[in-house]
Order: structure tokens, then sequence, then C-alpha cells
């Protein structure tokens, strides 16, 4: 996994010691050498000696121009050391609940106010007995018919203009789809369409209505003998209408919506030839 980047220091101005050598990195660079020239002048045995000299020298140029993963060696150094010595396991002990002890302000003792005297129950002597409430009288109800209770009939002359007027008056709902007659699809090669179809089973067309104006934004649903929807359009400012992919070969229907227009459902048969630019007029 990538290492997010490090921020680094952009507004902050660092004092140029040689080139582009920060005193902070020639601060560390002394450091090393000071501690190899410190082992030098010890002068412990030869082979430790010259190990404790490269190493602080190598440390030293290490931490001032050889950062690793956009941090300073030193930064390193210092998180490890902090790794090591700090804890890594943590036991939540619980506190001891504190007794119930008075609540004292500078050494005093905060008395508590004595409970409300309670008063004396009065004896069964001095309680007359209360009247019984008069029980009122049930709320009378209307006669339940007995028996197997039927809806009122009617003749069929009498029903025949309810039902008239409910069909008049309740407009047809999602479910009361009008559906159209079903025609051929007329082709037109003349028509202006926005690319000529070179794939098979391709279906491009034109919508338009009896003026020969171009209807814009109706929706088109291509579906499968079966019902299934597999395509649907929208046609463009012109009128036009596409396909992108083709279709499998076989007996589709098109059924075209736009407010304000009726048309008919296209029949279509695909058989795995370029089909020339059908129209669809409104009725």
């Amino acid at each position: 996994m990538e290492q997010h980047p490090v921020p680094q220091p952009i507004t902050s101005y660092e004092f140029r010691l040689v080139g582009d050598m920060t005193l902070k990195q020639f601060g560390k660079l002394s450091a090393g050498i000071i501690l190899a020239l410190i082992t030098y002048a010890i002068d412990p045995p030869g082979l430790i000696k010259w190990f404790f000299i490269l190493f602080f020298a190598l440390v030293g140029i290490g931490m001032a121009f050889f950062p690793f993963e956009g941090r300073p060696v030193d930064v390193w150094i210092i998180a490890f050391f902090k790794r090591i010595y700090s804890p890594t396991q943590y036991i939540w002990r619980p506190k001891e609940k504190a007794k119930d002890k008075p609540l004292t302000t500078s050494g005093q003792k905060i008395s508590t106010p004595p409970p409300p005297p309670v008063s004396p129950e009065p004896s069964l002597s001095s309680i007359a007995p209360s009247p019984p409430p008069t029980p009122s009288p049930p709320p009378t109800l209307p006669p339940t018919p007995t028996g197997p209770q039927h809806p009122p009939t009617m003749t069929r002359e009498e029903a025949r203009p309810r039902v008239e007027t409910v069909l008049k008056a309740s407009p047809p709902g999602p479910t009361a789809r009008i559906q159209g007659r079903k025609v051929e699809a007329k082709f037109s090669p003349q028509l202006v369409v926005p690319a000529t179809p070179s794939m098979p089973n391709l279906i491009v067309g034109f919508v338009r209505n009896k003026e020969q104006k171009s209807i814009e934004g109706a929706i088109l649903e291509i579906r499968e003998s079966s019902g299934i929807p597999v395509r649907a359009f929208k046609t463009n400012r012109l009128g036009q209408f596409q396909s992108a992919t083709p279709l499998p070969s076989g007996s589709y229907e098109i059924e075209t919506e736009k407010e304000g227009y009726q048309f008919d459902i296209i029949k279509i048969n695909l058989d795995g030839k370029i089909l020339p630019p059908i129209e669809i007029v409104c009725r």
C-alpha cells in the first residue's frame, strides 16, 4: 500500500549555510563527526575503534542528507526508541465504589434535613361511609337483525346506467392503459437520420405528426413479441432516434408515447439485414 505523503514545510524559511545545506543539516553532520572524533580520541581496540568511527560518521551524513521515506533519519531513530519503551499493554482496573458519606465543606459536616412528619392515619370511626354510586343505565343499542344479510338486488336494466356513469366519471388509471392498434413498419430510405446503419438489425428512424413536423422528446419502447422490453429511445430536436447496438433477429414491437399525441404500435421483423429508416407518424 502506498504511504501517504509526509507534509513538507513550504512556508518556513531555513538558513542556507553552504549551497543547499541548511544550518540544521550542518548541526547533524557535525554531531556525527564529533562522535567519531571522540571515539578516535578514546582509542579503543583497533577493530572496534574504526567500526564506531565509520558508524557515527555515516549516521551523521544520513541524518543530514539522506531522508528515508520523506522523514529524516533522526526522526526514525527517536520513533524507534519511543516505540520500544512505550507500553504496549494497557490494563483496565475498575475503581472501588465510594461509600455513601455525608458531604463536607472545609471539614464541616453538612446536616441533612429531617424527613417531614407523617400525619397519623384517621381512625375507622371518623370516616363516614359514603353512599354507593348510582349505576347509570346501559346505552340502548338498535336491534340487531338476525339471519343472513344480503345486499339489495337490482335488475340488469337498473344497474346498467350506474355502471356507465362510473366508467365515464373515473379516468383510466395506470393499469387501464389504452392499447393502440398494431401496424407493420413503414420504411423510408429518403429520410434524414443521424447516421446510416452500417450493421444489421440496427433500428433508426424519424417521428413526426400529420403536418410533417418533427416531434421532439417522444419516448420509444421496443419490446419482444412476448412483451419484454429490450430497448428504449428518446427522439432528439429533429425527431430522430437510433439504436447504438444491434438486436437479435426476431419479431419486435415499437410503442411510441408523447403527451398530446397517439401512435400505433409498429411491428417489425429483424432477420439479420441492414434496415432502412423507419417513419412513425401520429394518428
